[in-house]
């Protein structure tokens, strides 16, 4: 089935009236086909006109046209969905967050507190976590404050099938287990989308003329374009954005015909490329309609994500405030976040631990300058491939180190920074110098080594930074590091109106080390062979080798004979699980959150095994035992808890938590058990 073809026949309104959304900020309704599609009734309200006609041409649902405040008055629904306006976060809309009068998110929090639905979702721009990540970390503790697991990831549409390369941020809140959509294998590119029509003149094509022709090239060629920006039918599309789609730009969306002659897109290819389908009409002239598409949710992603709230919703489990406020994790989104730490005393507060001894300030107590600076570097490494997901301390390190390279000192300098050709090269104690005096940090000069090994390690990968002697040795005290030309103009460009095109045009030719890393990582699995000979693999990590260790040495060593039926990963909870057993055995939610790592039955024993695996949390206290106990108590069979580590300090770590009627096992000891209360060995209690 063709693409058009697909999302024609997926993306039709099923609503069921058990089902109702609220939509604020609903926009032309692309996060609410989604839903509808998904079989939620929808109930949107918009301030845009022309938005709000849209929306009730199409859709089932009723949009109302009504400028929304925290006062604003709504009906009871179990869904709250939205995208609160974007303009005071996005990189072209300034940034201004708490201060731009557009910020629609003291709105949704409200809605949230006085209707209280079981789940809500939003979605926002990335410019959200650069320079208002502060003001994000408000607006979701907030939200947390309200008894909600706040979850959030920055997604992709092009993982979802939508044919564009636009990331997201999606925020969830719930009070049970949500699981994000799963990626599809592959791409969907712009020419699958756009079909016969890429090849088409439409009545009303809108042709480059010799002077645009001539712009563009003036401006690819500052650009450093490798390959003109037209839309390449052999890949996903860039970003729609409502400047790029709606008027005559360098970085206008337009198509190359077989003649040579350029065209824009028409706002049914604009359309295609959003994942709207065919039979989806805008209205309002030109202009709002390309709007509309420009600012929408695609609803193909937005159906991915419908059918998760909507599993979240018809799942059974519900966790007690208590649990909820207990879990509160770290949100993983932004560029660089500051972490909890514990009270320290005022007169100490100068020297807050944050892993690093005390070498720092907390990132919050910098000035708002420096603040600012350290999430432009990190935007600038971020963009240029560097992957963010290290502790964030070592993040802001890596910041201070780029920004040191290149002798950048306020926001205001990237313009000047200086590269490898303008002579200027730091040793690693010149720059821990630098560091030091011009950002206020207390970094010991003798820790030279780690700027090399850790706070330079990723740059230098991706060729960002380079040694000013490439012969050299790594460890000699004299090498110097520099920024690489190659890189340095996109980096001087940054903040210019046009740079997150130019910068993503830019990578095209690069590649990203977070790409290669991932691939990295991918061949440094741990194959996992279980008793029945079935072979799985998990993520390299020192977690994910004990639960190696715990197939393939604790269950044949004291399982009877037991199959696995539950397997996680850390990044992929669910990587084995065989539900039609675990239903037989009358076990618990199987999408529940609080599964153990491990599961297997021994049929000879009838014993069921729940087996923790501890490296650096949650051993089985009695807490969690008592838990268990509960959620197992249909079970058929009898239960035996254990908690799993390494080593023998790994266990002395946690030793006085676990719980009395439960099993250790030690893997670097793996011919013995610890069984805590001395009445019976390995068994279950009745």
């Amino acid at each position: 089935m063709s693409y058009i073809d697909n999302i024609n026949k997926l993306l039709v309104p099923r609503p069921r009236p058990d089902l109702v959304a609220l939509d604020l900020f609903a926009g032309a309704g692309g996060l609410a086909l989604g839903f509808e599609a998904q079989g939620f009734d929808t109930l949107g309200y918009e301030m845009d006109t022309d938005c709000v006609a849209t929306y009730n041409k199409n859709l089932k649902g009723k949009c109302v046209k009504q400028f929304l405040t925290p006062e604003s008055e709504l009906p009871r629904a179990g869904v709250i969905i939205g995208g609160p306006p974007c303009q005071p976060f996005s990189v072209r809309g300034h940034q201004l967050g708490l201060k731009d009068s557009r910020d629609g998110f003291p709105t949704f929090i409200a809605a949230v507190a006085k209707i209280r639905p079981k789940i809500w979702i939003f979605e926002n721009v990335r410019g959200l976590m650069y320079r208002n990540a502060w003001y994000l970390d408000q607006v979701l503790e907030a939200l947390r404050d309200l008894g909600y697991v706040v979850e959030a990831q920055v997604l992709n549409a092009k993982h979802y099938g939508v044919p564009q390369n636009r990331e997201r941020v999606i925020v969830v809140g719930h009070t049970g287990k949500f699981e994000w959509p799963k990626r599809i294998d592959g791409y969907v590119t712009a020419g699958e989308a756009l079909g016969e029509l890429a090849h088409q003149i439409p009545p009303d094509a809108k042709f480059l003329t010799p002077s645009m022709d001539r712009y563009v090239a003036v401006y690819e060629k500052a650009s450093f374009c490798t390959r003109p920006r037209d839309l390449h039918l052999g890949e996903p599309a860039r970003t729609l954005t409502c400047r790029n789609i709606a008027a005559c730009t360098s970085d206008m969306h337009r198509i190359r015909l077989g003649d040579g002659r350029r065209r824009r897109i028409t706002i049914r290819e604009a359309a295609r490329l959003q994942s709207f389908p065919d039979w989806f009409e805008f209205e309002g002239n030109e202009l709002s309609q390309f709007y509309q598409i420009g600012n929408a949710v695609p609803p193909l992603l937005a159906y991915r994500l419908a059918e998760r709230v909507l599993a979240c919703i018809e799942s059974p489990v519900r966790l007690p405030y208590e649990e909820i406020q207990q879990r509160r994790p770290p949100v993983q989104l932004d560029l660089f976040r500051e972490t909890e730490v514990p009270y320290v005393p005022r007169r100490k507060r100068h020297a807050a631990i944050l892993g690093e001894g005390n070498s720092c300030k907390t990132f919050a107590s910098k000035r708002a300058g420096l603040q600012k600076l350290i999430n432009q570097a990190l935007e600038i490494l971020s963009k240029l491939g560097i992957p963010m997901d290290g502790p964030p301390r070592r993040l802001e390190r890596m910041a201070l180190a780029f920004m040191a390279v290149a002798n950048v000192k306020k926001p205001d300098d990237w313009p000047k920074a200086e590269d490898i050709a303008d002579g200027r090269s730091l040793i690693t104690r010149e720059i821990i110098a630098y560091v030091n005096a011009a950002f206020g940090e207390n970094i010991s000069p003798g820790s030279y080594d780690d700027i090399r090994r850790k706070d330079l390690k990723l740059p230098v990968l991706a060729g960002i930074i380079v040694p000013s002697a490439p012969g050299s040795n790594r460890n000699a005290p004299g090498r110097g590091y520099a920024l690489s030309t190659q890189f340095s103009e996109i980096i001087r460009k940054y903040g210019q109106a046009k740079w997150d095109e130019e910068v993503e045009h830019f990578m095209q030719s690069q590649g990203k080390l977070a790409e290669e890393l991932a691939q990295r990582r991918h061949l440094a699995s741990y194959p996992v062979t279980f008793p029945s000979g079935e072979v799985v693999h998990l993520e390299g990590g020192q977690h994910n080798l004990l639960q190696k260790k715990i197939v393939e040495d604790f269950l044949p060593r004291f399982g009877f004979e037991a199959e696995v039926l539950y397997l996680a990963d850390a990044k992929k909870r669910d990587l084995f699980m065989d539900e039609g057993r675990l239903n037989e055995l009358r076990f618990f939610e199987l999408r529940h959150g609080e599964l153990p790592d491990v599961v297997a039955y021994s049929a000879n024993q009838n014993w069921l095994f729940l087996i923790e695996a501890v490296h650096c949390a949650n051993p089985i206290t009695p807490i969690r035992l008592k838990r268990l106990k509960e959620l197992t108590r249909e079970c058929t069979c009898g239960i035996i808890f254990v908690s799993a580590f390494l080593t023998r300090s790994a266990f002395r770590k946690f030793s006085d938590q676990i719980a009395w009627q439960t099993d250790v096992w030690i893997a670097e000891n793996p011919d013995h058990v610890l069984h805590f209360d001395g009445e019976r060995f390995l068994g279950p209690y009745d």
